[in-house]
């Protein structure tokens, strides 16, 4: 049976925590829950807007001006983390997700280095498991492919990263290495470039899973199908934010899922507090009325955990994405230098902050155009591999995408 981690929103004391503690229930703590910071005064003039809130307003070509709101945003920046928080927690296990989503979202990358993360924080004694830094690939996220590639790449550097540490802090037990993906060849590539790391015997965490639709050729049954179906046995998974309907489809996989978590209660809590401030307008949204909503949705994960319906599901059924195609050569050697650049970020040879675009990819592309021969042209049809010289298509980064 998989077992059921409740997602805290901090770690402070109260009624959620104490309800957690009288549930005996495993907990989930994102690191930036975790994090100090300094205020730094207000936001400038131009810089209104974090980023996951700057590509909802390109998309749907919102002009208005900043709210009232967020004129009054300051800056804040990281400034170490609240380890009397994890002192609160003895008796509990402890895990703690290294917060990709809010990171990418709200700031743009992560405010934390890595060492900070593993050697600061996770080597804390109280904490039973923490996540592998790694960089999420939501749509609100990712703009398109290239971004998901890209992501990938430095989430592998990450995990190798991270894996260092972990055995430098003698902590490697602790690790829940995590994989990524848009796709289901995207977490079995992921998987591949970390299975020396990853090692045998132990449970992965499964990104960009909570905003994923339960069915579909892209959905989350979907994904964890195809990965129980080509991972080795001895691999089993956590799925993070996993929604309660597919948590119970889940469990037709056995053993494979070894835990799910989900902040879900917190969701309803809100939804049932909305309704009552319109019989009530001074109704509050207690942490005690919360935590009612916590023990009800526990208990109820718990028992549909152990008494899952049958469900049937359809395996996933793979087809060649057209956005991938390239339209002309140029197209396909700019699919093959970010190829390369993805297996420099994963080997460390360039930086897994590094923005790839603009000039640097532009040379990158020119680069790899003076291998072509003189009767093939930036501009012409792509229509296969043919038109590419063996000492390119050779080359182990080369992207499957392009072979046909």
């Amino acid at each position: 049976m998989a077992r059921v981690i409740v997602g805290l929103p901090s770690l402070s004391r109260g009624p959620l925590l104490d309800m957690a503690r009288s549930l005996g229930a495993p907990v989930m703590i994102s690191a930036n829950a975790l994090a100090r910071w300094t205020d730094e005064g207000p936001v400038p003039p131009g810089y209104e807007f974090n980023r996951l809130e700057q590509l909802i307003r390109e998309q749907t070509g919102d002009n208005r001006p900043p709210s009232d709101a967020q004129k009054r945003r300051r800056i804040r920046s990281w400034r170490g983390w609240n380890l009397a928080a994890l002192e609160r927690t003895i008796g509990l296990e402890v895990n703690i997700d290294s917060s990709g989503f809010t990171a990418m979202a709200q700031y743009g990358a992560f405010p934390f280095t890595p060492e900070s993360y593993v050697l600061d924080l996770c080597s804390h004694k109280n904490v039973t498991r923490f996540s592998s830094m790694d960089l999420c690939v939501e749509q609100e996220i990712c703009r398109d492919r290239n971004e998901v590639r890209e992501r990938i790449s430095k989430t592998i550097y990450l995990n190798r990263h991270c894996a260092r540490l972990a055995d430098d802090a003698g902590i490697r037990h602790k690790l829940l290495s995590v994989i990524q993906g848009a796709t289901a060849d995207d977490y079995l590539r992921c998987y591949d470039a970390l299975a020396s790391v990853i090692g045998e015997n132990v449970t992965i965490g499964v990104g960009s899973m909570c905003r994923r639709p339960t069915a579909g050729a892209d959905g989350s049954v979907a994904i964890v199908d195809r990965l129980n179906r080509e991972l080795p046995p001895s691999v089993r998974l956590h799925l993070f934010g996993l929604k309660s309907d597919s948590a119970e489809m889940m469990c037709s996989f056995g053993d494979r899922i070894e835990s799910i978590d989900s902040m879900a209660y917190g969701v309803r809590a809100r939804k049932q507090a909305a309704v009552e401030r319109v019989k009530n307008p001074l109704f509050s949204k207690t942490n005690a009325y919360v935590a009612d909503f916590l023990r009800t949705w526990y208990v109820a994960q718990v028992a549909r955990m152990e008494r899952p319906r049958a469900f049937a599901h359809q395996p996933e059924i793979s087809f060649f994405d057209p956005k991938d195609r390239p339209r002309t050569v140029l197209d396909a050697l700019e699919m093959a230098a970010r190829s390369q650049i993805n297996e420099l970020i994963v080997v460390g040879d360039l930086d897994h902050e590094q923005i790839i675009g603009g000039r640097m990819l532009e040379e990158w592309v020119m680069e790899l155009a003076t291998w072509l021969s003189r009767d093939v042209r930036l501009t012409d049809t792509w229509r296969g591999t043919a038109q590419l010289p063996a000492r390119l298509t050779g080359q182990p980064w080369f992207p499957t995408e392009l072979i046909a």
